[in-house]
């Protein structure tokens, strides 16, 4: 099968490898859509990831063959993917955490050990599936898991859907919170972010968005005041900072971008306004679940989420687009099957 693999010199490379072959337990995946992540953009100048790591783990595909054991699942049904196993034995498994896994990098897909999705095929276990509707794309299905990122975010900051609300960062996960607030009823929310491209495409999914030149004062007349909760999505590293100057006393700022360098924020700040700062990572399956059920009844503008679907083959040629483009893209899927 073809499949896209980090080369020697930290590019792209298209080669074939061998067809994977579903044990006990697992099943085979024909690949319809695997999205690229900044993770996988981030991943392709890691050494924790080898030569040859097939990277993708926004899945979208058909099952294509059973492994022993497999009896709730049939050859030919469509599915999106959940990201990983968890190990099930760590200490933040057993305290009932098991999206963070301390194990995971070594069993969630493309993340180096495990293959992931950008191949025509990919074997995994069946606890990863979630059925996809006739009626969901295979877009949609491969957006379902950053859109369960996103989600559970706007969980983790248990945001009323009453109060204003800031999302720093219009990329992909920025893009994903704002629409993952609205869907769950917020409807005063501001993005911010400095290119203009990524602010038109968020005016044209029907939200407010606002550049950084006098932004305090942008929000604030926007929100008639100060946000009650702001997301950090761009993951630069003055955003946290920001963060915590923008948001209202007594309020809450999720970090969900994630900075290659240490940030600074005022401690002052945190500590005068009793913020609170919340990290949040990954999803549950349940909020893939749920991600799913907004797509299907339409609360979510995957179409506008979804820049280009390439085929495969380009893989190189948008991961390069992605790390050093105009940001005119949200989301890059890749199509195994073009």
């Amino acid at each position: 099968m073809r499949a896209a693999v980090i080369a020697e010199d930290r590019s792209i490379d298209i080669i074939e490898i061998p067809d994977p072959t579903p044990g006990a337990g697992e099943v085979r995946i024909r690949v319809s859509r695997s999205g690229i992540c900044g993770s996988d953009l981030h991943a392709l100048h890691n050494p924790r990831y080898p030569s040859g790591a097939v990277m993708g783990h926004e899945v979208s595909g058909v099952i294509d063959e059973l492994g022993s054991d497999v009896t709730n699942w049939q050859v030919g049904q469509r599915v999106a993917l959940y990201h990983g196993t968890p190990c099930g034995h760590c200490s933040t498994c057993r305290a009932g955490h098991s999206h963070i896994c301390r194990n995971h990098l070594d069993t969630a897909l493309g993340l180096g050990t495990v293959q992931g999705g950008m191949a025509e095929l990919i074997v995994v276990n069946h606890t990863l599936l979630h059925a996809l509707p006739d009626d969901v794309s295979d877009e949609a299905g491969s957006v379902a898991e950053p859109l369960a990122i996103a989600i559970h975010g706007v969980v983790k900051g248990q945001v009323d859907p009453d109060v204003g609300v800031v999302v720093l960062g219009a990329g992909p996960i920025g893009a994903m919170v704002a629409c993952a607030l609205r869907a769950r009823g917020s409807e005063r929310v501001v993005v911010v972010d400095p290119n203009p491209l990524r602010r038109a495409a968020m005016s044209t999914m029907g939200f407010a968005a606002v550049d950084l030149e006098d932004v305090g004062s942008s929000v604030r007349g926007h929100l008639g005041g100060r946000p009650s909760v702001v997301f950090e999505c761009s993951g630069h590293p003055t955003a946290a900072g920001l963060a915590v100057s923008l948001a209202d006393s007594a309020g809450r700022v999720v970090l969900q971008g994630v900075p290659l360098e240490p940030v600074a924020l005022s401690q002052f700040a945190v500590v005068q306004k009793e913020l609170d700062i919340i990290g949040a990572a990954s999803c549950t399956p349940s909020e893939l679940d749920e991600a799913l059920q907004h797509i299907q009844a339409g609360r979510i503008p995957v179409e506008q989420l979804v820049s280009v679907v390439a085929p495969l083959s380009e893989a190189g040629r948008y991961f390069a687009d992605l790390t050093h483009g105009d940001g005119r893209h949200l989301k890059v899927q890749l199509d195994p099957t073009a």
